[in-house]
């Protein structure tokens, strides 16, 4: 079983580092995600989809197995993804899938189980209600008159290479209903071809491509049979990494104080190692692991 141990870090330029780093030692998920901050987390647009992964993960998958103290925290990082969505009016559509996902563990709790005690349920209603006025209450803004340039005013090529970076086929699909160019642009081949190529391998393409849809020229079906014999490619622009020297866990941006750097003879070994082989990517499933989750 993993274990976990807060370590305060103060680096002497900033104070941005303090709590946010853990390693082997004796914490729970609870105090995991304080001391890794994930919080505030939900406010920096790096950090955002990682946090919302594990969330929905937690949300549909892990409920019944979270204490007490880890399901108030799970819950009011719920409402700060709430408040940090109405507040940069972005990724709504994501706060309504969290809020739906909330929805239907509702309906099949009861006493008890999943949400524990009556004061525990409470209390849960109280932060879901919050959550569920905030959510209410977001209006998207339009932008003002004289406020220039618009995305009618784009040339087509620059409207094309916005699509092009698009990795969600949800997304793709919500602009082509928002603007007329854009919605002959998401009809484009190469469009949906790219979406394939980032998502999937050659082998997988090839594997569709030679077997139910053989001689199809439709990236779009190619796309979508894709997805759903093999899911979609994960990418987080920050991502949790695991310290191979001292088992700490860490935001990759911020670093950690590792045993390694105060220690000549243990720097003297890794002299000729890789230092990037020595952090290891943790994705949402992953971390879950390490509390047996």
């Amino acid at each position: 079983m993993i274990l976990l141990l807060a370590v305060g870090f103060i680096p002497a330029t900033c104070l941005a580092y303090l709590n946010k780093i853990i390693i082997a030692g004796f914490n729970g998920l609870s105090d995991a995600f304080k001391r890794l901050d994930f919080r505030n987390a939900v406010h920096d647009i790096r950090r955002f989809n990682y946090i919302v992964k594990l969330l929905e993960m937690l949300m549909t998958q892990k409920l019944a197995m979270l204490s007490g103290c880890a399901q108030r925290v799970l819950f009011s990082m719920l409402e700060e993804v709430a408040h940090h969505v109405c507040t940069s009016q972005q990724n709504i559509h994501t706060l309504h899938r969290l809020l739906q996902q909330v929805r239907n563990t509702l309906d099949h709790a009861c006493w008890g189980w999943p949400l524990g005690s009556s004061l525990l349920w409470e209390r849960h209603l109280r932060h879901i209600n919050r959550i569920l006025a905030i959510a209410n209450h977001i209006h998207i803004r339009e932008p003002r008159d004289d406020m220039f340039p618009k995305l009618a005013d784009l040339p087509e090529e620059c409207i094309r290479e916005v699509l092009l970076r698009l990795s969600d086929h949800k997304d793709l699909e919500n602009s082509s209903k928002a603007y007329s160019v854009m919605q002959r642009l998401v009809d484009e081949q190469r469009i949906w071809r790219e979406l394939c190529q980032f998502h999937f391998t050659q082998q997988q393409m090839q594997f569709v491509m030679e077997g139910d849809l053989a001689g199809c020229k439709d990236w779009q079906r190619i796309y979508h049979k894709l997805r759903r014999s093999f899911g979609l490619k994960e990418e987080y622009a920050e991502i949790i990494q695991l310290c191979r020297n001292c088992r700490c866990l860490f935001w990759k941006s911020f670093g950690h104080p590792c045993i390694a750097d105060q220690d000549p003879e243990f720097q003297e070994k890794l002299e000729d190692v890789d230092k990037d082989s020595l952090h290891v990517p943790i994705p949402p499933q992953a971390f879950l692991k390490f509390f047996s989750l």
